[in-house]
């Protein structure tokens, strides 16, 4: 089990083998060459004029934004005594005029409570990092939140000015003393309460796990595993251990399917980063998105909708690069058949868009998770070099296809099944909403056949690198790279060690992360804190 992302002394983890890029689509008859719109689910466009200090703003609303929403989607299921489906912030504000007498009253309560601060806020001693209080730091989030850089607090008697305006290092100054020290921005810890962690298991959980796996509801057939996958009996016990793991999480988790071709190498590289900044357990798990800043805008399922009919649904749709920054296509069973392409199929044979310089989409990824830039074109040979020793297909980045030609793999994607709303929304082909299977809760708690029909997810690094929200499990058609995997990982992390540098480490880790860090984040080499 991966413990992705995670928290010291926390226990939970969930991941395995390998990651999954591009549309989900199971589908018919059709060749897999012929889904031409398929396509890895990249995020390769340029930055879009998202400066630091603009990070910085939107990453203290985006924080606070988020926080409320998870601590009320956490609050109800406590009240509740089971999982309740979780709404926006927005969804609170703007409660519906038939919303049911309770449900109004709950709305009205979360909007009229005080706005709880997100971040910590410390500076930086001889003896350490030291905390701001919480009323102070609320006064330096609310300066940031209105997009000052540069401003002036008397804080305990004293007047201070803070210079937040460059992106490697924020500082305050004592205007009497001219004493200047550095200050730096973590996120609030997303810790569950205590009656949720240790409560024994709700009723909804037993209703869950009566119902039993998600990909077998329903009566659903599992005629499309057993066509595509005879006779290969790799690909076999890797639908076995995904039908195992299913019936284990069943109770607590929804569980979506994500494949993807010739971007697992883009995956496999945040997986590693993510590992040596941010105590990710890439031997378990590749990564979809690292670059927490993209989600500034995007933060959840609903915003995505939202974005999708006002900005994509005319220029490109899902393939919209803004849209793949923060999105990817998932279906909903290991044995779906559509629409579109069919996950058993898709895994053997493998797709992806063949018309994208992946080489300089690796360059781009190596230079956003602030790899020297001297260093880039050197290290982007030597990843590809490493790939195809350990049996990785490399052949669009100027590499060797895997020996077997079987570039598919299968992302196994679990998730709190109070966070489903949060992340997913179910779809039609290209993206659009499809409204007759919303909310996706209740269709994934539901006892219906999934074995036909898509969802988006956004995938969050704050929630996909935490194993208590997100649980992520990975299979790789070729049987090499799929045993391979895990010793891929740990040279793949040594080559990238610049980034573990204390010169660069922490600069490297606030800029992937929007200009914050994690609650819980130290200066040392994550990856000896996993």
């Amino acid at each position: 089990r991966a413990a992705a992302f995670e928290p010291p002394d926390r226990a939970d983890a969930g991941s395995e083998h390998d990651k999954h890029d591009g549309d989900t689509d199971v589908g018919h008859e059709a060749s897999v060459a012929d889904d031409t719109h398929h396509a890895d689910d990249l995020a390769w466009a340029p930055e879009e004029g998202h400066e630091p200090v603009h990070r910085l703003s939107a990453a203290i609303v985006s924080g606070r934004f988020a926080s409320r929403a998870l601590t009320r989607a956490l609050s109800r299921t406590i009240s509740a005594g089971c999982r309740a489906s979780s709404h926006t912030l927005a969804d609170v504000k703007e409660a519906p005029e038939d919303t049911a007498p309770d449900e109004a009253k709950e709305a009205a309560d979360a909007a009229a409570e005080p706005e709880p601060e997100y971040h910590t806020v410390q500076v930086h001693f001889d003896d350490g990092w030291k905390d701001f209080s919480d009323e102070e730091a609320k006064q330096i989030c609310d300066e940031l939140a209105r997009g000052s850089t540069e401003f002036s607090l008397n804080l305990r008697g004293r007047q201070y000015k803070f210079d937040f305006s460059s992106a490697d290092e924020a500082t305050q100054l004592n205007v009497k003393t001219g004493k200047r020290r550095k200050v730096r921005i973590l996120d609030g810890p997303h810790e569950e309460p205590v009656e949720a962690t240790l409560s024994k298991e709700s009723e909804e959980v037993v209703a869950q796990k009566k119902l039993g796996p998600q990909s077998k509801r329903g009566g659903a057939s599992q005629a499309a595993i057993a066509k595509y996958l005879e006779g290969n009996k790799h690909a076999a016990a890797c639908f076995h251990q995904f039908e195992s793991n299913e019936a284990k999480l069943c109770g607590e988790w929804a569980v979506f399917y994500h494949s993807y071709s010739f971007a697992a190498l883009i995956y496999e590289v945040h997986a590693a980063v993510a590992s040596v900044l941010f105590r990710f357990r890439s031997q378990y798990a590749s990564l979809p998105r690292i670059l927490v800043h993209e989600f500034l805008d995007i933060p959840n399922a609903k915003t995505l909708v939202d974005r999708f009919n006002s900005h994509f649904a005319d220029h490109k749709r899902d393939h919209h690069p803004g849209f793949r920054k923060v999105g990817i296509s998932a279906m909903c069973s290991l044995a779906a058949t559509g629409p579109e392409a069919c996950v058993a199929r898709v895994f053997v044979s493998g797709y992806s868009c063949r018309d994208v310089s992946f080489r300089s989409v690796l360059e781009g990824v190596l230079e956003s998770c602030y790899v020297p830039k001297k260093n880039i074109v050197k290290l982007a040979s030597q990843i590809i070099k490493l790939s195809e020793k350990h049996g990785l297909d490399v052949s669009q980045f100027g590499g060797k296809p895997c020996k077997s030609q079987k570039a598919g793999h299968l992302m196994q994607i679990f998730i709190r099944r109070r966070l489903v709303d949060e992340l997913t929304y179910a779809a039609e082909p290209y993206g659009p909403e499809d409204k007759s299977r919303m909310p996706v809760s209740n269709w994934v708690d539901g006892d219906e056949s999934q074995i036909r029909g898509q969802v988006r997810i956004v995938c969050h690094p704050k929630f996909f690198m935490q194993a208590n929200m997100v649980r992520l499990f990975v299979a790789s058609a070729d049987p090499t790279f799929h045993k391979n995997r895990a010793q891929f990982q740990k040279e793949l992390c040594e080559l990238i060690h610049e980034l573990a540098e204390p010169t660069l480490r922490e600069r490297a880790a606030k800029g992937i992360y929007g200009g914050t860090l994690p609650s819980w984040w130290t200066a040392e080499d994550q990856r000896k804190l996993a």
